[in-house]
């Protein structure tokens, strides 16, 4: 039984985690690099490079490659708690208490240490419904571009193993973690446990919004949630144990937590939506957020044809082809009767507007450039540019001093003719941004190099005519719809 409420036990495991230094950067060190990409086959790698017989060594291969050890080997390393540790449920002993195998993994994101279920590469019929995943791309995803700014409460939906509600502790009193499933209600709570946390974060179970109290608010929701659109699935990590309508969850969150978030209070989620083949997706996810109070930002990421979709969620029992082709048909039916044609996947972010108004701001982008690098920092500036825009008529823009952003890069290419180089296009990119700002002509350079924070937009494209033998009046307009862009890219900022 994991000792989620016995503090003394919760410290005693850290305590010997930290002893032998388990954590990001030393495992990383020892394995030598990022081995996610194999999968299994990283399992003789790990072991190999995890030779050395030193504490940290038997913890990475006892909660890292989940291979079995001799129990002289677990002792050293567990500080003689051996015992202690199968009898808190992180290990099982072999008949004779010779061998040690892990029952966890402990996995680490930054100085956290979590545990979770061993994952297949891919999930089958066969891994437990109450399965509790490791730390997914998705999830690692709206880690890194989640707001983080000073919270009084913080929401994590559907909380899994726990990581969005405890790196939300660092900047939030306190943070209340929900999830349907109870095996991830414990889990979390012994998470929260092991990191000193457990005053901080309180897990609750229930299904999103459903274990909350009456008039309970919060200043920040995130969730990673059971998105999966398909005929359904028994796991809950993926749709949430149901066989319902598309898009349910994702639709509940959209529609509920602005009930629960305080003025001027985030909510983020990572979502997955249907589109039909004649319908634009734009359109289809205009009824998620009306007078919902929010202004909302919906970056959609990625797209998958139906059939590819269902090739890569479908869950089968063996590798036999004939269950999988059966499946198949079953999960394309499904789609053709729902007029399904292609599935998105991506980030919404909603923020509670402080003035009460029923409808907000919604925009809806697609982004395939720069993401990797972007974080929630810039997520929360993009939605101060967005503002400063919709505030800002032409006048007040040509009256506006712009500054280039010092992250703002040109990357010109030319093109050999007749012996000289000669350019042929130009891109502006902005490091740490999200989404390419596009493509630039030669006018536009001139005018983004020039903003220096003191000069007004009206100076420069009066100098800007000039140079063309044009006026204001006729280079205004194409000018501005370029500047706007570029503001909501973060090349050019207010």
């Amino acid at each position: 039984m994991l000792p989620t409420d016995d503090p003394q036990a919760a410290a005693r495991i850290r305590e010997v985690l930290d002893a032998a230094g388990y954590g990001s950067e030393a495992i990383d060190a020892r394995i030598g690099a990022d081995l996610t990409a194999l999968g299994q086959r990283a399992v003789p790698v790990v072991v190999g490079r995890t030779a050395g017989g030193t504490p940290l060594d038997t913890l990475v291969r006892l909660f890292q490659a989940g291979v079995p050890v001799p129990r002289a080997d677990a002792d050293a390393a567990l500080h003689g708690d051996t015992e202690r540790w199968a009898h808190w449920g992180l290990l099982d002993l072999d008949d004779a208490g010779q061998t040690a195998t892990a029952t966890l993994q402990l996995g680490c994101h930054g100085d956290l240490v979590l545990a979770t279920d061993w994952g297949p590469a891919k999930p089958s019929v066969a891994t437990p419904p109450d399965h509790v995943m490791g730390f997914s791309p998705s999830t690692l995803t709206l880690a890194r571009l989640t707001v983080r700014t000073p919270s009084r409460a913080t929401l994590d939906l559907g909380t899994g193993s726990g990581l969005q509600a405890l790196l939300a502790a660092a900047h939030s009193e306190r943070v209340v973690a929900t999830d349907l499933n109870p095996r991830a209600v414990r889990l979390a709570a012994f998470n929260a446990a092991v990191n000193g946390m457990a005053h901080t974060v309180e897990c609750r179970h229930g299904d999103l919004f459903a274990p909350l109290h009456d008039g309970e608010v919060f200043d920040s929701i995130v969730s990673n949630p059971p998105f999966v659109i398909g005929p359904g699935s028994d796991h809950l990590f993926m749709s949430g144990g149901g066989g319902g309508e598309p898009e349910a969850v994702c639709r509940a969150i959209a529609g509920d937590a602005p009930r629960h978030l305080a003025p001027g209070g985030w909510c983020q989620f990572l979502a997955n939506w249907a589109v039909g083949a004649d319908r634009d997706w734009r359109a289809h996810l205009q009824p998620w957020f009306q007078g919902n109070g929010c202004d909302v930002w919906v970056i959609r990421r990625e797209r998958q044809a139906a059939d590819e979709y269902a090739a890569l969620w479908i869950e089968t029992r063996t590798d036999d082809p004939a269950e999988y082709a059966c499946s198949f048909d079953r999960w394309m039916d499904w789609y053709r009767a729902r007029g399904i044609a292609a599935l998105d996947y991506g980030l919404v972010t909603m923020r509670r507007r402080e003035d009460g108004t029923a409808d907000g701001r919604v925009r809806c982008e697609e982004v395939q450039g720069a993401w990797d690098a972007a974080d929630g920092a810039e997520v929360a500036a993009a939605f101060q540019r967005h503002d400063w825009l919709d505030a800002t008529d032409d006048t007040a823009l040509l009256a506006a001093t712009l500054r280039c952003a010092g992250t703002a890069r040109l990357r010109r290419e030319l093109l050999a003719v007749r012996g000289e180089w000669v350019p042929v296009a130009a891109q502006l990119r902005v490091e740490g941004g999200i989404g390419e700002a596009g493509g630039i002509d030669p006018h536009g350079e001139w005018v983004v190099a020039r903003c220096d924070g003191a000069t007004t937009l009206r100076e420069l494209l009066e100098e800007l005519a000039a140079r063309l033998g044009s006026d204001l009046a006729s280079v205004a307009p194409g000018a501005l719809q370029a500047v706007r862009h570029l503001v909501e890219r973060g090349a050019l900022l207010p």
